[in-house]
């Protein structure tokens, strides 16, 4: 019979903070090819050229202008409906880096 210490086959688990989480999640996010596509598009121009700004009074609204954009490119280019990213966001959190938008833990 032969003895195995624990440590030797157990599975290990990483407990990292929600901070460490979001910065490794951005980072796979950043290699992935809509991340690629997210860093190549110059942003803050287009924000300009199309004139979106933040509405000054009423309830704010839950995209920034540059998230509003990127919704519109999403929605391209999973090739889908205006309803499907929408409901995506939820459970993507590539989506969610994509349009600018963070909406809590993943796990």
């Amino acid at each position: 019979m032969v003895l195995l210490r624990i440590s030797e086959f157990q599975h290990s688990f990483s407990f990292l903070s929600a901070t460490e989480s979001f910065d490794a999640y951005y980072a796979r996010f950043l290699q992935s090819d809509l991340g690629k596509i997210h860093l190549a598009i110059p942003w803050k121009s287009l924000v300009e050229k199309m004139r979106i700004s933040e509405k000054a009074t009423g309830s704010k609204m839950l995209f920034s202008p540059k998230g509003r954009i990127a919704l519109m490119l999403l929605k391209h280019y999973a090739c889908c409906s205006d309803k499907k990213p929408i409901e995506q966001l939820n459970s993507n959190i590539d989506y969610q880096f994509f349009c600018d938008i963070h909406l809590g833990c993943t796990a």
